[in-house]
This record gives C-alpha cells, sequence and structure tokens, in this order.
C-alpha cells in the first residue's frame, strides 16, 4: 500500500495526491492518503474530495502508525522550544543544523518505521522515487510533472473538478471559451510578508508586463483575464492597451472558482505557486503557452529545476 502525506494548500495537496497515485498505479498497490495534518489547524483544509470529482480513501491512526516515524524527540524539542517548532511539513533538507540532527534522532528511535517510510530527500525530482517499497508512506512535496507524467491521464480525470461548483459561472465561461483567452495569476496577500517575501519572493509587475507583451506576439487577439487575492492592487498596476477583465471579486467569489476558470482559458502567465501552476497543467488546448517566472524561490535549499514542464516558457522574474 502508497499513503502519500498531504499536507498545506490546494497546489501542494495535488502534487501530494499526484505523485503517490503516480506510485501506487506503478506497483498495483492500493492508495489511501494521511490527512491528520488538518486536525486542529484552521488555516488551510483537505479540500480534494469536495472539490474535485474523486473519492479519496483516508488512512487509520493504526495503519499510519506502522509506517509513520515516531516522534519523540520532535514532540520534545515543540515542547521546551515552542517559538521555534519543527512543523510536520517539514522536511530534513529546509531545517538549520541543529534542527535537522533532532529529527535524525527522532528516525533512529524507530529504525523498522524508517525503513517504510520514503521521506523527500530533495526538492527536485527524484529518480529513486520509483523504487520505493511496495509498501511505503510518503513524505514530501513531490512538486514536479515528472513523478506522475507517466500517468498523466489519470492524474487529469482525478482532478476533474465538480460540476455542481462551477455550473452558475456558464456566462464566463462561454466568453473565456470563444475567444483568444490568457489566465494571469498574481499572488500576493500571503507572499508580501517579510518572512514569507524572503522564501517564495514576490513577483514584480514587470514580469508580468513582460509576459503580456511576449503572449501577444504568440498570440495576436489575447484577451487577459486576471485573478488575484489582491485584485485591488492588480487593478492599479497591471496597466495594458490589450483586452483585460478583472475576474476576482468582481466576477468570481471563491479562490476555486477562479482555478477553475484558469484551467479553462486557452493560455496562461502564472506566479511562483502550486494553485495556477496547476491551473495551467490542468489546462487541455493542445496550443496552449504557458508562461513562468523564472524564480520559484529566491532562497536554497530548494533547487526548483524540475517544476516547469518542459513545453512552458520562462521569462526572468
Amino acid at each position: 500500500m502508497v499513503i502519500s502525506k498531504i499536507s498545506m494548500g490546494l497546489g501542494n495537496q495535488m502534487f501530494q495526491y499526484a505523485a503517490g497515485k503516480a506510485l501506487s498505479l506503478h506497483k498495483n498497490v492500493p492508495f489511501k492518503l494521511d490527512v491528520s495534518s488538518y486536525e486542529g489547524y484552521h488555516l488551510r483544509k483537505f479540500e480534494l474530495d469536495s472539490l474535485f470529482s474523486i473519492q479519496t480513501e483516508k488512512v487509520t491512526k493504526e495503519e499510519a502508525a506502522k509506517y509513520r516515524i515516531s516522534q519523540p524527540v520532535k514532540s520534545a524539542w515543540n515542547k521546551f522550544f515552542p517559538n521555534n517548532k519543527i512543523f510536520f511539513y517539514h522536511l530534513p533538507y529546509e531545517m538549520s543544523g541543529v534542527k535537522r540532527k533532532v529529527l535524525e534522532c527522532s528516525e533512529l528511535v524507530s529504525p523498522a518505521h524508517k525503513k517504510r517510510t520514503f521521506i523527500e530527500p530533495q526538492y527536485y525530482f527524484n529518480p529513486n522515487f520509483f523504487q520505493a517499497p511496495d509498501d511505503v508512506f510518503l513524505i514530501g512535496y513531490w512538486m514536479s510533472w515528472r513523478y506522475f507524467e507517466k500517468f498523466d491521464h489519470q492524474v487529469r480525470r482525478d482532478f476533474t473538478v465538480r460540476p455542481e461548483l462551477v455550473n452558475h459561472l456558464r456566462n464566463i465561461e462561454q466568453e473565456i471559451r470563444a475567444n483568444n483567452s490568457v489566465s494571469i495569476h498574481i499572488r500576493r496577500s500571503d507572499f508580501t510578508t517579510s518572512k514569507n517575501a524572503s522564501l517564495h519572493g514576490v513577483i514584480p509587475i514587470t514580469f508580468y508586463l513582460s509576459a503580456i507583451e511576449e503572449m501577444t506576439s504568440k498570440n495576436p487577439s489575447s484577451h487577459y483575464y486576471v485573478f488575484s487575492d489582491d485584485i485591488a492592487w492588480a487593478k492599479e498596476n497591471l496597466t495594458t492597451k490589450y483586452p483585460i477583465t478583472f475576474v476576482s471579486n468582481e466576477i468570481t467569489k471563491t479562490a476555486f472558482e477562479d482555478f477553475y476558470l484558469m484551467t479553462i482559458c486557452k493560455h496562461n502567465i502564472i506566479a511562483n505557486s502550486t494553485f495556477s501552476w496547476w491551473a495551467a497543467y490542468l489546462n487541455n488546448n493542445p496550443g496552449k503557452t504557458v508562461i513562468a517566472p523564472e524564480k520559484w524561490y529566491n532562497q536554497a535549499p530548494y533547487n526548483y529545476k524540475d517544476v516547469y514542464p518542459l513545453s512552458w516558457k520562462i521569462l526572468s522574474s
């Protein structure tokens, strides 16, 4: 059995699901999810079941206990250093030397569990992924299309949007499908805090303006549809001579409505965000142009060389 630990927001959940599903199909074994990360956690929630036409199977606590690495050392650290916690989603390559040693000690507590646990060793694609045990607990981000490229059709089918969530968008959907539509995703709210900005970086407006010119040169008569968690900022700063419609909070009311409409645009300009990455990836237009920012992260140890599919156009950001 393959168990994939699910954590963080929608885009991350989709990567974790897709990689785990691909491994289970490769090995022809059952696939389950561990969603315990969301217990008592209110900033994010598990969303895959409610948004897509899939019924995921969840691992029980008893089943998870057979695989998951014991955490007594980690728990002790968090108890004595509450302002410097090792969070549930932290991986060894993300940590400082001291924290990394603490995690290694927690693994030594239960070596049998460690053998059944495959922890992502690096941010980019790991070719040893498909050599993981048949009975395995996956912990990682798995943010590369290479993990599921052989099972692309199945992943796309699993991420079919529940129609009842978007039926009311029929008018704007018809408009988007009828013209040379290009989605622009601008992510700002959580990325502009000092901590997140130093890690992720905030994509400058110059990237989007350059991307619009690049896109228009490839696809004349493009109509741009803007999606953002800070639509007021986008309206103020994204000025262009080309047709443009600001969608978020004007036409749509939820982030997932934005996500769906981005998937049906003919082309996409994305942010350094798994949210718009997946919207562009699920865009089924065979002739699509996707433009992405060169920098996905500002900092090491995140080598993001395998994040973007080879056909996507990368612009300096």
